[in-house]
């Protein structure tokens, strides 16, 4: 019996090619207690039309469509977050797509794990490689947020219950970085619990116009630089972070390193 009511949140910009796909994933889903979120970011090519005729097929009775100016990823995930009414949810970009057993999956594993966060692989299926490769033991630990830059997929199930009051950091909105913020603080604030499996995996479509391609090397290293820098900030202090992983020498040596390189780009 599926109980638990799974909020999906679809958030769409200009992506007419890719969202029937997207959408078509999500309604074959095997389980079947979900409602769909889906919000047209202010589209200028033909997407509010194209979701228009795909949710028509939807076999949800919960499907609901959104459609507004434009005003960036993290605002739109924001609007889903106040409009969610599910016990679970799991943000999905629209340009992606997932395994009929995807939701299934991530909910089984959070149930028998007792994760509030469950993420799994990300699976480029144009290039067939993984992104940001994890072994299949792999055992989340803190640290490799930063390490590992930000291990954690954007439509990773979560919790509802862990959320609270948390939400997207608009100073991040369309930036590099802007979902690692929103797991660090259900991690580090609200104490979530991740947990990592391999029996699913995120399709993911790596685009030429996506944040991390669409500006020159240069640009987009010193655009990394500055973000990263800007979360670390707002963590450095915090005691559990050192309570829990000692990391507060390696976090002040990254700071330190950052800035300094942030310096060399302003000169």
């Amino acid at each position: 019996m599926q109980k638990d009511k799974i909020s999906i949140i679809v958030t769409c910009f200009n992506k007419v090619k890719y969202i029937e796909e997207c959408l078509e994933s999500i309604f074959k889903q095997t389980y079947r207690n979900i409602e769909i979120l889906i919000y047209d970011d202010g589209s200028t090519d033909n997407s509010k039309e194209m979701i228009l005729k795909t949710i028509n097929n939807s076999p949800f009775e919960e499907t609901y469509f959104f459609s507004e100016s434009n005003k960036g990823a993290n605002f739109v995930r924001n609007e889903g977050l106040s409009q969610a009414r599910g016990d679970y949810l799991i943000f999905i970009d629209g340009d992606d797509f997932i395994d009929k057993d995807y939701v299934e999956i991530l909910y089984n594993e959070s149930l028998t794990m007792e994760a509030d966060i469950v993420f799994c692989k990300i699976w480029d299926f144009n290039s067939k490689s993984y992104v940001k490769y994890l072994p299949d033991d792999y055992e989340f630990e803190l640290k490799d947020m930063f390490l590992k830059n930000n291990i954690i997929n954007v439509s990773a199930l979560i919790n509802c219950k862990i959320i609270d009051e948390v939400k997207f950091d608009l100073k991040l909105n369309n930036e590099l970085f802007d979902d690692l913020d929103f797991w660090l603080n259900l991690i580090i604030t609200n104490k979530a619990k991740a947990f990592f499996t391999t029996k699913t995996k995120l399709n993911y479509r790596v685009l030429e116009n996506s944040i991390s391609h669409n500006s020159k090397v240069f640009k987009r290293y010193y655009r990394t630089f500055y973000n990263f820098c800007y979360i670390t900030d707002k963590y450095i202090n915090e005691k559990k972070l050192a309570r829990y992983y000692k990391l507060n020498e390696f976090i002040m040596v990254v700071k330190a390193t950052i800035k300094e390189l942030l310096g060399m780009v302003k000169r």
